[in-house]
């Protein structure tokens, strides 16, 4: 069995990640359409997946943290064999996610909703990052179930005042300027964007995403998790 058959099989005996990849989601295609905008369970989802993103690392995070990737090390597989195929595996899982999402979204909602082909990549991009970022933030933690506690609060911050979990024109103005700091913001900015066919924006969305991924994933795997 290769490394990443193993990583997919490890999180998949999870049973809240079966819950997290299949159901959860579709609850929130039962948040109704909005006249200017795509539903806001499209948004809301951004949410899902970064914590799912988060759970989906944990196998990979538990192993630097009980010392086992110091056997690793020792052993023929690289750490850069053995952290990709791991980081492929959780993308794919991730992927299979989006799909049965958009899919969701097609069969419930069909004319409220354009441009699925731009949703489905803007979910591609946002998750990657979301799974850098689990990977640097645990980076933080010796523990953890004490990494996950702190995340869950912050995480939840982030897309209140960033537009996922809470729609942008409740948002006072007052930190709005300051929220497209954050990586969450970028979702809902593409979502926007692909509402209206603006390509720029869709486009600048996927850049911002990709460049926070790239520097996740590089603070993520410097100390040989």
């Amino acid at each position: 069995m290769n490394l990443y058959t193993f990583a997919l099989k490890e999180d998949c005996r999870q049973p809240l990640n079966i819950l997290l990849i299949a159901l959860l989601p579709m609850v929130l295609l039962l948040i109704p359409a909005h006249p200017q905008s795509f539903p806001f369970g499209l948004n809301l989802y951004g949410m899902v997946m970064l914590y799912s993103a988060f759970l989906l690392t944990r196998p990979v995070v538990e192993d630097r943290m009980k010392g086992i990737v110091v056997r690793i090390a020792a052993s023929p597989i690289s750490h850069l064999r053995y952290l990709s195929s791991h980081l492929s595996a959780y993308v794919t899982l991730m992927i299979i996610q989006i799909l049965l999402f958009c899919l969701g979204i097609l069969i419930v909602h069909r004319g409220n909703v354009h441009g699925y082909g731009h949703i489905l990549l803007l979910y591609i991009s946002f998750s990657i990052m979301a799974i850098a970022f689990a990977l640097a933030w645990n980076t933080l933690f010796r523990a953890f179930n004490l990494s996950f506690g702190i995340f869950s609060g912050v995480g939840s911050v982030m897309c209140l005042i960033s537009g996922v979990s809470l729609p942008p024109f409740l948002i006072p103005e007052s930190i709005t300027g300051y929220t497209m700091f954050l990586p969450t913001y970028w979702l809902p900015y593409g979502l926007d964007a692909i509402y209206h066919g603006e390509a720029s924006g869709i486009l600048i969305s996927h850049v911002v995403l990709w460049a926070y991924a790239i520097i996740f994933l590089l603070v993520g795997s410097k100390r040989r998790l």
